[in-house]
C-alpha cells in the first residue's frame, strides 16, 4: 500500500497482496483486516540536515518519491515502522546471523559468491565435493543441507541467529531479564519452497510451512513456547553471578554442546542477548533428483575451495529471510545453491 500526497489533495491508494487476494476470494465472509503495517523503505534519513535552523531540515526528506502500491507481498515492506511505549529506549533490537566456529560465512572464490551467506550443496555428492580439507570437514561458507540424520550432519545444515541488543555501551545480561517487551519469541522464516525446506536441528524432523503463496514462498512461524526445538536453551535462563561472560545458551536442547560464541555485543563481556534461533535448511526432492530447476532458474559457476581445487557447479541463487515478529526487524541471508557437475 502507498500514501500519496498530490497537489494539496490526500490520495489513499491501497491494493490487496498476493496472498490478501487470495484469502478476499475464498467468498466465504472470513476475510477482514485485522492488522496492518507501515513501512520507510523509500526514506533516505541521511537527507536530514540539523543544522539548518529554519524550520527545513526535513525538507529533502519530505520532497522523496514515494513508492506506488504494488502486490508482490515478497518485497513490500522490508522496513517496517514500529512504535515502543518506553520512550526511554537508547537501544533497539537487532537478528544477526551467527557465523562464527564451523557456521563462518563466505570465504571461498567464485563467481557471484553471496557475501556473507553460504555455498549449499544440495546431494551426497556435491557434499563430498565441497566437504573441504579443513576445520572436520566444513569449509568457511558452506552448508551440506542434503544432510538428514545424525547430529554431526544436522550441525552441518543448520543455521544460527541472534537476537539482541548490539552494542559496546551495555554489561552482557540476558534480554528476559532487562526488557522483555524487546525479547524476540517468535520468528517468520520466508524461503523458496521450490527449492529448500526447514528441519529442526535438534532431532532432523521437517516443519510444516505456515503458507505458501502463488511466487512459491513457503512461510514458517515458529514460537518459542510452541517450537522449542527451533530455539537454543538457556540453562538457567538469566544470568548467572560470577560468570558474566560466559555465554549461557547452547545452540539447540539436544545434548550437543557444540555452541558457537555471541555475536551480540562487540566483546564477550558487552551486549544484551535475546534469543538465538536455530535451523537446519533441506534442499527440494527436485533439486536432488534432477536439473531443470537449474537449467530453468540458475547457470554454472567455477568455485575454487580451501584447498585450491576449481570445480564446475550448477547454481541458484536466492535468500533465506527471518523476520522477527514481535519487533518486525528483517534481515535476507543470500545462498548459492550448488549442484556438482564436473572437476576442470
Amino acid at each position: 500500500m502507498a500514501f500519496l500526497d498530490n497537489s494539496g489533495d490526500i490520495i489513499l491508494d491501497a491494493v490487496l497482496t498476493d496472498a490478501g487476494r487470495k484469502r478476499l476470494s475464498a467468498g466465504d465472509g472470513s476475510f477482514k483486516i485485522s492488522k496492518f503495517a507501515l513501512g520507510d523503505d523509500e526514506i533516505d534519513y541521511s537527507l536530514y540536515t540539523p543544522i539548518t535552523s529554519s524550520g527545513y531540515e526535513d525538507l529533502r526528506i519530505l520532497q522523496l518519491p514515494v513508492f506506488e502500491a504494488f502486490t508482490n507481498n515478497t518485497t513490500v515492506l522490508k522496513n517496517k515502522l514500529l512504535t515502543y511505549q518506553d520512550d526511554s529506549l537508547l537501544y533497539l533490537p537487532v537478528i544477526k546471523l551467527n557465523n562464527m566456529a564451523q557456521l563462518g560465512a563466505t570465504t571461498a572464490t567464485g563467481t557471484g559468491a553471496p557475501l556473507g551467506g553460504y555455498y549449499l550443496s544440495v546431494d551426497s555428492s556435491t557434499t563430498a565435493q565441497t566437504s573441504g580439507s579443513n576445520n572436520g570437514g566444513i569449509q568457511p561458507g558452506y552448508r551440506h543441507i542434503d544432510e538428514t540424520t545424525a547430529r554431526t550432519a544436522r550441525s552441518r545444515s543448520r543455521l544460527v541467529f541472534d537476537q539482541g541488543l548490539d552494542s559496546a555501551d551495555l554489561v552482557l545480561k540476558y534480554l528476559a531479564n532487562t526488557n522483555r517487551n524487546l525479547l524476540e519469541t517468535q520468528y517468520i522464516i520466508e524461503v523458496d519452497n521450490r527449492l529448500l525446506s526447514l528441519a529442526s536441528s535438534a532431532d532432523g524432523s521437517l516443519a510444516t510451512p505456515t503458507f505458501i503463496d502463488d511466487d512459491s514462498v513457503a512461510s514458517y512461524y515458529f514460537s518459542l513456547n510452541s517450537n522449542p526445538s527451533f530455539f537454543a536453551s538457556q540453562p538457567g535462563g538469566a544470568d548467572r553471578p560470577g560468570t558474566i561472560q560466559e555465554v549461557a545458551y547452547q545452540i539447540v536442547n539436544d545434548g550437543d554442546p557444540t555452541s558457537p560464541g555471541k555475536v551480540i555485543g562487540p566483546t564477550g563481556a558487552t551486549g544484551r542477548l535475546g534469543s538465538r534461533l536455530v535451523f537446519s535448511l533441506r534442499s527440494s526432492a527436485d533439486i536432488q533428483a534432477n536439473t531443470s530447476l537449474f537449467t530453468q532458474l540458475g547457470s554454472t559457476a567455477t568455485i575454487t575451495d580451501d584447498a585450491a581445487v576449481t570445480r564446475i557447479f550448477s547454481t541458484i541463487d536466492t535468500v533465506v529471510r527471518v523476520t522477527g515478529f514481535t519487533t518486525g526487524y528483517r534481515m535476507d541471508v543470500p545462498v548459492k545453491l550448488l549442484k556438482y557437475v564436473s572437476t576442470p
